[in-house]
Protein backbone atom coordinates (compact mmCIF):
# COMPACT_ATOMS: atom_id res chain seq x y z
CA UNK A 1 0.00 0.00 0.00
CA UNK A 2 1.36 3.58 -0.86
CA UNK A 3 0.41 6.77 0.04
CA UNK A 4 1.86 10.03 -1.49
CA UNK A 5 2.64 13.47 -0.24
CA UNK A 6 1.18 12.92 3.58
CA UNK A 7 1.59 16.16 5.84
CA UNK A 8 3.46 16.02 8.56
CA UNK A 9 3.40 19.17 10.96
CA UNK A 10 5.84 20.39 12.33
CA UNK A 11 6.08 22.26 15.84
CA UNK A 12 6.28 25.86 14.32
CA UNK A 13 3.67 24.91 12.00
CA UNK A 14 5.52 24.21 8.92
CA UNK A 15 4.11 20.66 6.78
CA UNK A 16 6.83 18.41 5.70
CA UNK A 17 5.54 16.10 3.16
CA UNK A 18 5.98 12.05 3.50
CA UNK A 19 5.16 8.93 0.91
CA UNK A 20 4.50 6.15 3.12
CA UNK A 21 4.75 2.51 2.25
CA UNK A 22 2.70 -0.44 4.17
CA UNK A 23 2.72 -3.86 4.15
CA UNK A 24 -1.31 -5.12 2.37
CA UNK A 25 -1.95 -6.53 6.03
CA UNK A 26 -3.73 -4.19 7.53
CA UNK A 27 -2.91 -4.10 11.30
CA UNK A 28 0.31 -2.36 13.63
CA UNK A 29 3.37 -2.36 12.26
CA UNK A 30 6.97 -1.34 13.38
CA UNK A 31 8.16 1.84 10.81
CA UNK A 32 11.12 2.63 9.13
CA UNK A 33 11.70 6.94 8.55
CA UNK A 34 14.42 8.14 6.25
CA UNK A 35 14.20 11.96 5.87
CA UNK A 36 16.63 13.38 3.05
CA UNK A 37 17.01 16.40 1.30
CA UNK A 38 17.10 14.71 -2.14
CA UNK A 39 13.75 14.73 -3.19
CA UNK A 40 11.75 11.48 -1.72
CA UNK A 41 10.50 10.50 -5.35
CA UNK A 42 13.71 10.90 -7.09
CA UNK A 43 15.14 7.14 -7.10
CA UNK A 44 17.55 8.29 -4.63
CA UNK A 45 16.51 5.88 -1.67
CA UNK A 46 16.57 2.86 -4.29
CA UNK A 47 19.90 3.41 -4.73
CA UNK A 48 20.75 2.74 -0.81
CA UNK A 49 18.28 -0.24 -0.18
CA UNK A 50 14.81 -1.64 -1.67
CA UNK A 51 11.56 -0.44 -0.51
CA UNK A 52 9.41 -3.53 -1.40
CA UNK A 53 11.44 -5.51 1.08
CA UNK A 54 11.38 -3.39 3.68
CA UNK A 55 8.12 -3.65 3.10
CA UNK A 56 7.87 -7.15 2.80
CA UNK A 57 9.44 -7.65 6.05
CA UNK A 58 6.27 -6.38 7.99
CA UNK A 59 7.69 -2.60 8.16
CA UNK A 60 6.11 0.86 7.52
CA UNK A 61 8.86 2.80 5.34
CA UNK A 62 8.38 6.42 5.99
CA UNK A 63 10.19 8.73 3.33
CA UNK A 64 10.10 12.22 4.27
CA UNK A 65 11.63 15.43 2.42
CA UNK A 66 13.22 17.71 4.84
CA UNK A 67 12.04 21.23 5.70
CA UNK A 68 12.46 23.46 2.61
CA UNK A 69 13.75 20.57 -0.08
CA UNK A 70 11.08 18.44 -2.44
CA UNK A 71 7.30 19.18 -1.45
CA UNK A 72 7.95 20.41 2.09
CA UNK A 73 7.56 24.01 3.15
CA UNK A 74 10.49 26.43 4.77
CA UNK A 75 13.30 27.29 3.48
CA UNK A 76 16.47 24.78 3.83
CA UNK A 77 19.20 25.28 5.83
CA UNK A 78 21.69 22.58 5.97
CA UNK A 79 21.01 20.65 9.46
CA UNK A 80 19.53 23.66 11.08
CA UNK A 81 16.24 22.31 11.48
CA UNK A 82 16.86 18.44 11.52
CA UNK A 83 16.88 17.45 14.60
CA UNK A 84 13.35 19.36 16.11
CA UNK A 85 11.75 18.07 12.88
CA UNK A 86 13.55 14.58 13.13
CA UNK A 87 11.80 14.79 16.36
CA UNK A 88 8.85 15.70 15.75
CA UNK A 89 8.06 13.56 12.57
CA UNK A 90 9.48 9.87 14.91
CA UNK A 91 6.61 10.85 17.47
CA UNK A 92 3.82 11.59 14.58
CA UNK A 93 4.84 8.52 12.98
CA UNK A 94 4.70 6.33 16.15
CA UNK A 95 1.20 8.00 16.44
CA UNK A 96 -0.72 6.79 13.70
CA UNK A 97 -3.11 3.85 13.53
CA UNK A 98 -0.83 1.82 11.40
CA UNK A 99 2.45 1.84 13.46
CA UNK A 100 2.81 -0.39 16.89
CA UNK A 101 4.64 2.57 18.49
CA UNK A 102 8.19 1.16 17.46
CA UNK A 103 10.44 3.53 14.99
CA UNK A 104 14.13 3.21 13.27
CA UNK A 105 15.80 5.14 11.00
CA UNK A 106 18.36 4.31 8.29
CA UNK A 107 20.28 6.18 5.79
CA UNK A 108 23.57 6.80 4.00
CA UNK A 109 25.20 10.38 4.24
CA UNK A 110 22.77 13.31 5.01
CA UNK A 111 20.06 10.54 5.71
CA UNK A 112 22.86 9.51 8.57
CA UNK A 113 23.48 12.68 9.86
CA UNK A 114 19.34 12.99 10.23
CA UNK A 115 19.29 10.25 12.48
CA UNK A 116 21.87 11.03 15.17
CA UNK A 117 20.32 14.60 15.09
CA UNK A 118 17.05 13.23 15.82
CA UNK A 119 18.90 10.50 18.21
CA UNK A 120 20.34 13.31 20.25
CA UNK A 121 16.94 14.83 20.84
CA UNK A 122 15.91 11.22 22.52
CA UNK A 123 12.45 11.23 21.06
CA UNK A 124 10.77 8.07 22.91
CA UNK A 125 9.45 6.52 19.93
CA UNK A 126 12.77 6.36 18.26
CA UNK A 127 13.96 2.30 19.22
CA UNK A 128 17.05 2.05 17.52
CA UNK A 129 19.35 3.45 14.21
CA UNK A 130 21.67 2.29 11.07
CA UNK A 131 23.60 5.46 10.43
CA UNK A 132 26.00 5.27 7.55
CA UNK A 133 28.88 7.64 6.44
CA UNK A 134 27.70 10.41 9.07
CA UNK A 135 30.05 12.99 8.96
CA UNK A 136 28.06 14.90 11.76
CA UNK A 137 30.52 14.71 14.80
CA UNK A 138 33.41 16.71 12.83
CA UNK A 139 33.19 20.61 13.37
CA UNK A 140 33.10 21.79 9.40
CA UNK A 141 32.24 18.41 8.17
CA UNK A 142 31.98 17.02 5.32
CA UNK A 143 32.62 20.34 3.69
CA UNK A 144 36.12 20.84 5.30
CA UNK A 145 39.17 18.83 6.07
CA UNK A 146 41.51 20.11 8.88
CA UNK A 147 40.59 23.73 7.82
CA UNK A 148 41.12 22.80 3.91
CA UNK A 149 37.65 23.30 1.91
CA UNK A 150 36.76 19.90 0.04
CA UNK A 151 35.76 22.07 -3.12
CA UNK A 152 34.61 19.11 -5.58
CA UNK A 153 32.27 17.37 -3.23
CA UNK A 154 30.61 20.44 -2.02
CA UNK A 155 30.29 21.94 -5.78
CA UNK A 156 29.00 18.23 -6.55
CA UNK A 157 26.35 18.18 -3.30
CA UNK A 158 25.16 21.65 -4.38
CA UNK A 159 24.42 20.76 -7.48
CA UNK A 160 22.81 17.50 -7.07
CA UNK A 161 20.68 19.65 -5.07
CA UNK A 162 20.02 22.33 -7.87
CA UNK A 163 19.20 19.45 -10.11
CA UNK A 164 16.47 18.28 -7.56
CA UNK A 165 14.97 21.31 -7.49
CA UNK A 166 15.12 22.30 -11.39
CA UNK A 167 13.56 18.62 -11.88
CA UNK A 168 10.38 19.93 -9.92
CA UNK A 169 9.63 22.62 -12.51
CA UNK A 170 7.38 24.75 -10.20
CA UNK A 171 9.43 27.89 -11.18
CA UNK A 172 7.88 30.61 -13.93
CA UNK A 173 8.62 28.81 -17.55
CA UNK A 174 10.85 31.59 -18.55
CA UNK A 175 12.66 31.48 -15.42
CA UNK A 176 12.84 27.36 -15.52
CA UNK A 177 14.06 27.60 -18.89
CA UNK A 178 16.71 30.20 -18.29
CA UNK A 179 18.09 28.27 -15.05
CA UNK A 180 18.19 24.97 -16.76
CA UNK A 181 20.17 26.45 -19.66
CA UNK A 182 22.99 28.10 -17.41
CA UNK A 183 22.81 24.46 -15.25
CA UNK A 184 23.64 22.54 -18.72
CA UNK A 185 26.40 24.91 -19.49
CA UNK A 186 27.88 24.60 -16.02
CA UNK A 187 27.86 20.50 -16.17
CA UNK A 188 29.43 20.21 -19.48
CA UNK A 189 32.60 21.42 -17.79
CA UNK A 190 31.94 21.11 -13.48
CA UNK A 191 35.96 21.07 -13.03
CA UNK A 192 36.09 24.26 -14.54
CA UNK A 193 33.69 25.76 -11.65
CA UNK A 194 35.83 25.02 -9.23
CA UNK A 195 38.65 27.05 -10.62
CA UNK A 196 36.86 30.51 -10.51
CA UNK A 197 38.43 32.68 -7.48
CA UNK A 198 37.08 33.85 -5.77
CA UNK A 199 35.96 30.37 -4.47
CA UNK A 200 32.51 32.34 -2.87
CA UNK A 201 31.59 33.65 -6.89
CA UNK A 202 31.38 29.74 -7.92
CA UNK A 203 28.48 30.27 -10.64
CA UNK A 204 26.75 27.33 -9.31
CA UNK A 205 26.50 28.93 -6.03
CA UNK A 206 24.71 31.80 -7.89
CA UNK A 207 22.24 29.61 -9.27
CA UNK A 208 21.40 27.75 -5.92
CA UNK A 209 21.22 31.64 -4.63
CA UNK A 210 18.32 32.27 -7.50
CA UNK A 211 16.33 28.92 -6.15
CA UNK A 212 15.48 28.47 -2.16
CA UNK A 213 18.73 27.13 -1.45
CA UNK A 214 19.77 29.51 0.62
CA UNK A 215 23.47 30.70 1.07
CA UNK A 216 24.64 26.81 2.23
CA UNK A 217 28.08 26.74 0.38
CA UNK A 218 28.98 30.87 0.51
CA UNK A 219 27.97 30.27 4.21
CA UNK A 220 30.63 26.99 4.20
CA UNK A 221 33.34 29.02 2.95
CA UNK A 222 32.46 32.55 5.39
CA UNK A 223 32.35 30.83 8.05
CA UNK A 224 35.20 28.38 8.80
CA UNK A 225 36.86 30.18 12.24
CA UNK A 226 33.25 31.12 13.46
CA UNK A 227 32.96 28.80 16.41
CA UNK A 228 29.47 30.43 16.99
CA UNK A 229 28.40 29.89 13.18
CA UNK A 230 29.36 25.87 13.69
CA UNK A 231 27.63 25.63 17.18
CA UNK A 232 24.54 26.64 15.93
CA UNK A 233 24.94 23.99 12.58
CA UNK A 234 25.85 21.24 14.59
CA UNK A 235 24.13 21.43 17.98
CA UNK A 236 23.12 20.10 19.75
CA UNK A 237 25.71 17.41 19.22
CA UNK A 238 26.85 15.60 22.70
CA UNK A 239 26.94 12.31 21.23
CA UNK A 240 26.48 11.02 24.85
CA UNK A 241 23.09 11.82 24.77
CA UNK A 242 22.38 9.23 22.17
CA UNK A 243 20.73 6.82 23.91
CA UNK A 244 19.68 3.74 21.81
CA UNK A 245 21.38 1.26 19.72
CA UNK A 246 23.26 2.11 16.43
CA UNK A 247 24.53 0.22 13.82
CA UNK A 248 27.37 2.53 12.66
CA UNK A 249 28.24 1.91 8.98
CA UNK A 250 31.17 3.33 6.96
CA UNK A 251 33.73 2.59 3.83
CA UNK A 252 37.16 2.74 4.02
CA UNK A 253 37.50 5.46 0.48
CA UNK A 254 35.54 7.43 1.83
CA UNK A 255 37.80 8.01 4.74
CA UNK A 256 37.32 11.54 5.90
CA UNK A 257 33.69 10.66 6.66
CA UNK A 258 34.05 7.31 8.06
CA UNK A 259 36.74 8.52 10.14
CA UNK A 260 33.35 10.73 11.72
CA UNK A 261 31.52 7.22 11.82
CA UNK A 262 34.23 5.63 13.79
CA UNK A 263 34.57 8.27 16.29
CA UNK A 264 30.88 8.48 16.60
CA UNK A 265 31.16 4.88 17.04
CA UNK A 266 34.06 5.21 20.17
CA UNK A 267 32.31 8.32 21.94
CA UNK A 268 29.11 6.56 21.82
CA UNK A 269 30.55 3.27 23.26
CA UNK A 270 32.78 4.89 25.73
CA UNK A 271 30.70 7.66 26.97
CA UNK A 272 27.39 6.45 26.59
CA UNK A 273 24.63 7.30 28.92
CA UNK A 274 24.10 3.54 30.17
CA UNK A 275 25.96 0.37 30.04
CA UNK A 276 22.69 -0.36 27.91
CA UNK A 277 23.89 2.03 25.33
CA UNK A 278 27.55 1.29 25.46
CA UNK A 279 26.88 -2.32 24.91
CA UNK A 280 24.73 -2.33 21.47
CA UNK A 281 26.49 -0.01 19.50
CA UNK A 282 27.69 -2.08 16.12
CA UNK A 283 30.37 -1.12 13.51
CA UNK A 284 30.55 -2.56 10.11
CA UNK A 285 33.22 -0.62 7.58
CA UNK A 286 33.56 -2.02 4.12
CA UNK A 287 35.91 -1.35 0.84
CA UNK A 288 33.39 1.02 -0.30
CA UNK A 289 33.36 4.94 -1.25
CA UNK A 290 29.86 5.09 -0.30
CA UNK A 291 28.53 2.00 1.71
CA UNK A 292 26.83 -0.69 0.28
CA UNK A 293 28.25 -0.53 -3.39
CA UNK A 294 30.06 -3.27 -5.32
CA UNK A 295 33.62 -4.64 -4.59
CA UNK A 296 34.80 -2.44 -7.79
CA UNK A 297 36.23 0.74 -5.45
CA UNK A 298 37.72 3.45 -8.50
CA UNK A 299 39.83 0.87 -10.50
CA UNK A 300 40.40 -2.11 -7.45
CA UNK A 301 38.08 -4.86 -7.55
CA UNK A 302 38.45 -6.18 -4.02
CA UNK A 303 36.27 -8.81 -5.30
CA UNK A 304 32.85 -10.30 -4.87
CA UNK A 305 32.72 -10.58 -1.29
CA UNK A 306 33.32 -6.99 -0.72
CA UNK A 307 30.14 -6.32 -2.27
CA UNK A 308 27.17 -5.27 -0.09
CA UNK A 309 24.96 -7.69 -2.11
CA UNK A 310 27.69 -10.46 -1.27
CA UNK A 311 27.25 -9.53 2.39
CA UNK A 312 23.37 -9.14 2.40
CA UNK A 313 23.83 -5.31 3.31
CA UNK A 314 19.61 -5.25 3.02
CA UNK A 315 19.46 -8.13 4.85
CA UNK A 316 21.75 -7.05 7.86
CA UNK A 317 19.56 -3.51 8.10
CA UNK A 318 16.68 -5.76 8.72
CA UNK A 319 17.98 -8.23 11.56
CA UNK A 320 18.62 -5.22 12.76
CA UNK A 321 15.39 -4.11 13.38
CA UNK A 322 13.82 -7.19 13.55
CA UNK A 323 15.61 -7.43 17.02
CA UNK A 324 15.32 -3.91 18.57
CA UNK A 325 11.63 -2.98 17.08
CA UNK A 326 10.31 -6.86 16.85
CA UNK A 327 12.13 -8.24 19.77
CA UNK A 328 13.20 -11.41 17.65
CA UNK A 329 16.24 -13.36 19.22
CA UNK A 330 17.97 -13.61 15.94
CA UNK A 331 21.38 -13.79 17.39
CA UNK A 332 22.32 -10.45 15.92
CA UNK A 333 23.66 -9.14 19.65
CA UNK A 334 25.76 -12.23 20.02
CA UNK A 335 27.98 -11.48 17.28
CA UNK A 336 31.20 -9.35 17.82
CA UNK A 337 30.86 -5.32 18.09
CA UNK A 338 33.20 -4.43 14.69
CA UNK A 339 33.49 -6.12 10.91
CA UNK A 340 35.75 -4.23 8.60
CA UNK A 341 36.41 -5.40 5.39
CA UNK A 342 40.87 -5.82 5.38
CA UNK A 343 41.62 -4.78 1.59
CA UNK A 344 44.40 -6.86 0.25
CA UNK A 345 43.73 -9.80 1.71
CA UNK A 346 40.10 -8.76 0.76
CA UNK A 347 38.49 -10.52 3.78
CA UNK A 348 35.92 -9.99 6.25
CA UNK A 349 37.17 -9.89 9.73
CA UNK A 350 35.38 -9.42 13.17
CA UNK A 351 37.13 -7.42 16.06
CA UNK A 352 36.23 -7.01 19.52
CA UNK A 353 37.28 -3.48 19.45
CA UNK A 354 38.63 -0.48 17.55
CA UNK A 355 41.05 0.58 17.25
CA UNK A 356 42.27 -3.21 17.35
CA UNK A 357 44.18 -3.88 21.18
CA UNK A 358 47.10 -5.29 19.10
CA UNK A 359 48.22 -2.50 17.51
CA UNK A 360 52.30 -1.70 16.90
CA UNK A 361 52.25 2.07 16.12
CA UNK A 362 55.01 2.03 13.90
CA UNK A 363 57.49 5.22 12.84
CA UNK A 364 58.53 4.65 8.90
CA UNK A 365 61.21 7.81 8.25
CA UNK A 366 61.47 9.58 5.08
CA UNK A 367 64.66 9.51 3.90
CA UNK A 368 66.57 11.45 0.56
CA UNK A 369 69.91 12.96 -0.60
CA UNK A 370 67.57 16.40 -1.03
CA UNK A 371 66.28 14.76 -4.80
CA UNK A 372 63.12 13.35 -3.43
CA UNK A 373 61.07 15.08 -6.45
CA UNK A 374 59.21 12.24 -8.41
CA UNK A 375 58.73 8.82 -8.47
CA UNK A 376 62.21 8.98 -10.28
CA UNK A 377 63.93 10.59 -7.21
CA UNK A 378 65.48 9.72 -4.39
CA UNK A 379 63.35 9.57 -1.69
CA UNK A 380 63.02 6.74 0.65
CA UNK A 381 61.39 5.17 3.84
CA UNK A 382 62.47 2.82 6.09
CA UNK A 383 61.84 2.27 10.22
CA UNK A 384 65.76 3.51 10.70
CA UNK A 385 65.78 7.06 11.80
CA UNK A 386 67.31 9.83 9.61
CA UNK A 387 70.65 10.83 9.80
CA UNK A 388 71.85 14.35 8.58
CA UNK A 389 69.96 14.71 5.47
CA UNK A 390 70.17 17.23 2.54
CA UNK A 391 66.58 18.79 2.89
CA UNK A 392 63.92 18.53 0.05
CA UNK A 393 62.01 21.59 -2.20
CA UNK A 394 59.72 21.81 -4.12
CA UNK A 395 57.70 24.80 -5.53
CA UNK A 396 53.73 25.27 -4.97
CA UNK A 397 52.27 27.35 -7.64
CA UNK A 398 48.35 27.11 -6.85
CA UNK A 399 48.28 28.17 -10.79
CA UNK A 400 48.96 24.73 -11.89
CA UNK A 401 47.95 22.74 -8.91
CA UNK A 402 48.74 18.54 -8.14
CA UNK A 403 45.80 17.21 -9.55
CA UNK A 404 43.41 15.22 -8.29
CA UNK A 405 43.63 11.65 -9.96
CA UNK A 406 39.87 11.18 -11.20
CA UNK A 407 38.93 7.80 -12.91
CA UNK A 408 36.34 6.53 -15.59
CA UNK A 409 33.69 5.11 -13.42
CA UNK A 410 30.26 6.15 -13.72
CA UNK A 411 29.81 6.15 -9.73
CA UNK A 412 31.49 10.51 -9.90
CA UNK A 413 31.82 9.95 -5.90
CA UNK A 414 34.67 6.93 -6.46
CA UNK A 415 35.84 8.89 -9.68
CA UNK A 416 37.10 11.23 -6.63
CA UNK A 417 37.71 9.20 -3.70
CA UNK A 418 37.99 5.57 -4.91
CA UNK A 419 41.45 3.62 -5.70
CA UNK A 420 43.52 4.89 -8.54
CA UNK A 421 46.93 4.65 -10.09
CA UNK A 422 49.08 7.65 -8.98
CA UNK A 423 51.76 7.38 -11.12
CA UNK A 424 51.19 10.25 -13.37
CA UNK A 425 50.91 12.37 -10.55
CA UNK A 426 54.39 10.91 -9.59
CA UNK A 427 55.83 12.16 -12.38
CA UNK A 428 55.60 15.87 -11.08
CA UNK A 429 58.40 17.72 -9.53
CA UNK A 430 56.13 19.26 -6.73
CA UNK A 431 55.72 15.46 -5.77
CA UNK A 432 57.81 13.99 -3.06
CA UNK A 433 57.77 10.40 -2.98
CA UNK A 434 59.63 8.24 -0.65
CA UNK A 435 59.07 4.32 -0.99
CA UNK A 436 59.91 1.39 1.13
CA UNK A 437 61.86 -1.72 -0.27
CA UNK A 438 60.41 -4.27 -1.62
CA UNK A 439 58.46 -6.11 0.71
CA UNK A 440 59.80 -9.96 2.02
CA UNK A 441 56.31 -10.12 4.03
CA UNK A 442 53.25 -9.30 4.23
CA UNK A 443 52.47 -5.88 6.31
CA UNK A 444 49.01 -5.58 7.56
CA UNK A 445 48.29 -1.29 8.00
CA UNK A 446 44.94 -1.21 10.14
CA UNK A 447 43.68 1.92 12.08
CA UNK A 448 44.37 5.43 12.53
CA UNK A 449 47.28 6.63 10.13
CA UNK A 450 49.09 10.33 10.79
CA UNK A 451 52.30 11.61 9.41
CA UNK A 452 54.11 14.15 11.26
CA UNK A 453 55.91 16.37 9.09
CA UNK A 454 58.31 18.94 9.69
CA UNK A 455 58.59 22.27 7.04
CA UNK A 456 58.93 25.44 6.29
CA UNK A 457 57.74 27.83 3.58
CA UNK A 458 58.00 31.36 1.59
CA UNK A 459 54.56 31.87 1.90
CA UNK A 460 52.66 33.71 5.50
CA UNK A 461 50.11 30.10 4.87
CA UNK A 462 49.99 27.26 2.55
CA UNK A 463 48.86 23.97 2.68
CA UNK A 464 50.59 20.43 2.80
CA UNK A 465 49.28 17.27 2.04
CA UNK A 466 50.39 13.34 2.39
CA UNK A 467 49.00 10.05 0.73
CA UNK A 468 49.74 6.65 1.73
CA UNK A 469 50.17 4.57 -1.47
CA UNK A 470 50.27 0.78 -2.36
CA UNK A 471 53.00 -0.01 -4.86
CA UNK A 472 51.90 -2.96 -6.69
CA UNK A 473 54.76 -5.28 -8.66
CA UNK A 474 54.19 -4.17 -11.93
CA UNK A 475 54.26 -0.46 -10.53
CA UNK A 476 50.89 0.74 -10.29
CA UNK A 477 50.57 2.89 -7.41
CA UNK A 478 46.80 3.24 -5.67
CA UNK A 479 46.22 5.85 -3.31
CA UNK A 480 45.01 4.14 0.21
CA UNK A 481 44.41 7.28 2.50
CA UNK A 482 45.46 10.92 2.53
CA UNK A 483 45.17 13.89 4.31
CA UNK A 484 45.62 17.97 4.45
CA UNK A 485 46.79 20.10 6.75
CA UNK A 486 46.35 24.41 6.21
CA UNK A 487 49.30 26.15 7.93
CA UNK A 488 47.53 28.97 9.72
CA UNK A 489 45.03 26.12 11.20
CA UNK A 490 48.31 23.74 12.43
CA UNK A 491 47.31 24.39 15.86
CA UNK A 492 43.10 25.60 15.83
CA UNK A 493 40.03 26.44 13.25
CA UNK A 494 38.73 29.06 15.00
CA UNK A 495 41.85 30.64 16.25
CA UNK A 496 44.38 31.09 13.20
CA UNK A 497 47.99 31.58 13.11
CA UNK A 498 49.73 32.93 10.32
CA UNK A 499 53.68 30.89 9.68
CA UNK A 500 56.83 33.28 9.35
CA UNK A 501 58.55 32.48 6.19
CA UNK A 502 61.89 30.15 6.41
CA UNK A 503 60.37 28.92 9.84
CA UNK A 504 60.39 25.11 10.99
CA UNK A 505 56.97 23.68 12.10
CA UNK A 506 55.69 20.13 13.15
CA UNK A 507 52.78 19.82 11.06
CA UNK A 508 50.91 16.67 12.14
CA UNK A 509 48.57 15.82 8.99
CA UNK A 510 45.84 13.22 9.99
CA UNK A 511 45.04 10.59 6.99
CA UNK A 512 42.40 9.14 9.39
CA UNK A 513 41.88 5.26 9.30
CA UNK A 514 42.15 1.93 6.86
CA UNK A 515 42.58 -1.70 7.14
CA UNK A 516 44.73 -2.94 4.53
CA UNK A 517 47.56 -5.78 4.14
CA UNK A 518 50.48 -4.77 1.72
CA UNK A 519 51.57 -8.05 0.15
CA UNK A 520 54.71 -9.03 -0.15
CA UNK A 521 56.39 -8.20 -3.44
CA UNK A 522 54.51 -4.52 -3.08
CA UNK A 523 56.05 -1.37 -1.40
CA UNK A 524 54.43 1.21 0.99
CA UNK A 525 54.99 4.74 -0.29
CA UNK A 526 54.27 8.49 1.06
CA UNK A 527 53.56 11.19 -1.93
CA UNK A 528 54.16 14.84 0.16
CA UNK A 529 52.86 17.75 -1.77
CA UNK A 530 50.53 20.93 -0.88
CA UNK A 531 47.46 20.56 -3.33
CA UNK A 532 45.20 17.91 -4.36
CA UNK A 533 42.84 19.70 -6.99
CA UNK A 534 39.99 20.33 -7.54
CA UNK A 535 39.43 17.81 -4.54
CA UNK A 536 40.76 20.36 -1.86
CA UNK A 537 40.49 24.23 -2.63
CA UNK A 538 44.19 25.68 -3.25
CA UNK A 539 45.65 27.49 -0.95
CA UNK A 540 46.62 30.99 -2.61
CA UNK A 541 49.67 31.50 0.05
CA UNK A 542 49.17 34.96 0.65
CA UNK A 543 47.12 34.30 4.49
CA UNK A 544 44.31 36.30 3.00
CA UNK A 545 40.93 35.30 4.33
CA UNK A 546 39.69 31.95 2.86
CA UNK A 547 37.66 31.89 -0.42
CA UNK A 548 37.03 35.72 -0.85
CA UNK A 549 39.93 37.14 -3.61
CA UNK A 550 42.00 36.04 -6.14
CA UNK A 551 45.23 36.63 -5.49
CA UNK A 552 48.12 33.90 -5.82
CA UNK A 553 51.64 33.78 -4.78
CA UNK A 554 53.59 31.11 -5.43
CA UNK A 555 55.42 29.36 -2.55
CA UNK A 556 58.90 27.69 -1.61
CA UNK A 557 58.25 24.22 0.37
CA UNK A 558 61.09 22.60 2.26
CA UNK A 559 60.60 19.11 3.97
CA UNK A 560 63.28 17.92 6.18
CA UNK A 561 64.11 14.67 7.69
CA UNK A 562 67.13 14.73 9.78
CA UNK A 563 67.87 13.92 13.17
CA UNK A 564 66.46 17.30 14.84
CA UNK A 565 63.51 17.20 12.11
CA UNK A 566 62.67 13.46 11.35
CA UNK A 567 59.66 14.06 9.55
CA UNK A 568 58.00 10.19 9.25
CA UNK A 569 54.66 8.54 9.27
CA UNK A 570 53.11 6.89 12.19
CA UNK A 571 51.53 3.09 10.43
CA UNK A 572 49.46 1.08 13.15
CA UNK A 573 51.11 -2.41 12.17
CA UNK A 574 49.00 -5.49 13.16
CA UNK A 575 50.74 -8.66 13.90
CA UNK A 576 50.70 -11.71 11.55
CA UNK A 577 50.43 -15.14 12.09
CA UNK A 578 53.31 -17.10 10.64
CA UNK A 579 52.20 -19.32 8.35
CA UNK A 580 53.94 -22.89 8.81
Amino acid sequence: MEKKNVPVKMRDGTILYANIYRPEKREKHPAILIRLPYVKDSGFISNYMDPVRMVRAGYVLVIQDCRGTGASEGEYHQFVNDAEDGYDTVEWVASQPWCDGNVGMCGLSYLGATQMLAAIMRPPHLKAICPAQVSHSLRGMPMWENGVFLLQLSLMWLNGQIASELAKGDLPPERLKSLRERFQNLMKNPEESCRVLPLVDAPTNQIAKELRLGSTYSDWITHIEDDTFWKKLYNPLPLEKVAIPALHLGGWYHHVITSAVLKDYMVIKQRGPSEFVRKNQKLLIGPWVHVGSSGLVGEIDFGPSAAGSSINYLGMHIRWFDYWLKGINNGIMDEPPVRIFVMGDNVWRDEKEWPLARTRYTDYYFHSGGHANSRAGDGTMSIRMPDEEEADNYLYDPRNPVPTKIGKSSDFISNIFGAQDQQYIEDRTDVLVYTTPILKTDVEVTGPITIKLYASSSAVDTDFSGKLVDVWPDGKAYNVVDGVIRARYRKSISKPQLIKPGKVYEYTIDLRSSSIVFKAGHRIRIEISSSSFPKWDRNLNTGHPIGQDAEIKVAQQTIFHNQQYPSHIVLPVIPREVKK
